[in-house]
């Protein structure tokens, strides 16, 4: 069963901020606990918040069987996340996480994305196609502010060996022109974080079929000196305390755009489908505990 959204009607204006979702507990390192937390406003800071590592058992195996390291972590990071504010497509009703009334100019040759069963949603790009992206129900955020994203996407037939710009995940700023502050980009056999198109980062590789499995912190500022973004993939880290050097706000203001946005002379046919987008102002409000350790 497919549900499709309905094409919006504002192409350049940001989302407004989503309705704040009080839940009554959190279940972070194993215990539950109620944690009421304000999407509000960050807490400037310049340096990488890297969150605790993941406590795991360090004595000797008692059975000979292959163990996961991460399993634990990813079990942590299924739980919804909770809290006064914290954005989670696990809790309550998929399609009412995502704002379809931010404008036409969110589709570009491509069909509207779709909400399908498991629950996800679909972003579909026939060869040729520019885009097929929503708004997040999030706010709007400003200098100082901090977030903390979880983005986990399956990947389908999608050319990750293009030598041109193709992108997963943005932060596009206000005006309605020119390449975003922060972008996940894919392409020559590479998954990379871009600061306005350039300042590549690595975070290493990506194939056709790939699932990701991301964690985003940015503390969002002008500055190239306060502005700073940490990554961790599949739960490892691969960029702490990157200050771009456009710094992660270009204007007065950023706002998260998920899907697919490619240039049109990709010719390929590929889909996305994001199964889990969580968000939160801290790591421990979208239970980052489990899911980030330390290298």
């Amino acid at each position: 069963m497919t549900t499709t959204l309905s094409r919006p009607s504002h192409p350049s204006r940001p989302p407004h901020p989503g309705r704040l979702r009080l839940v009554l507990a959190a279940v972070l390192a194993g215990a539950a606990m109620a944690v009421p937390i304000a999407l509000s406003g960050g807490h400037p800071s310049a340096t990488p918040a890297v969150p605790p590592p993941m406590a795991l058992d360090d004595g000797p195996a008692t059975t000979t069987s292959r163990v996961d390291p991460l399993a634990a972590g990813r079990a942590l990071a299924a739980r919804p996340a909770t809290g006064d504010g914290v954005f989670d497509t696990a809790v309550g009703d998929f399609a009412s996480h995502f704002d379809d009334s931010g404008g036409s100019g969110l589709v570009d040759g491509s069909p509207l994305p779709t909400v399908v069963d498991g629950p996800g949603m679909r972003f579909a790009i026939p060869g040729g196609a520019k885009r097929a992206e929503v708004l997040p129900e999030l706010p709007e955020y400003h200098e100082g502010d901090d977030l903390w994203v979880h983005d986990v996407s399956r990947l389908r037939d999608l050319p990750t060996d293009t030598g041109t710009w193709q992108l997963v995940l943005q932060w596009h700023q206000r005006a309605n022109t020119g390449s975003p502050p922060i972008a996940l980009e894919a392409g020559h056999g590479r998954l990379r974080l871009a600061n306005v198109g350039a300042d590549q980062q690595d975070l290493g590789p990506l194939r056709p079929d790939d699932t990701l499995d991301v964690v985003l912190h940015v503390h969002f500022s002008r500055s190239p000196d306060e502005a700073v973004v940490d990554v961790w993939r599949d739960g490892r880290a691969r960029l702490l305390g990157h200050h771009p050097p456009q710094g992660t706000l270009l204007d007065g203001g950023d706002y998260l755009k998920l899907g697919l946005y490619r240039d049109p002379a990709i010719t390929q046919d590929s889909s996305m489908t994001t199964t889990r987008l969580v968000a939160g102002p801290t790591a421990a409000s979208i239970n980052a505990q489990g899911i980030t350790p330390r290298p």
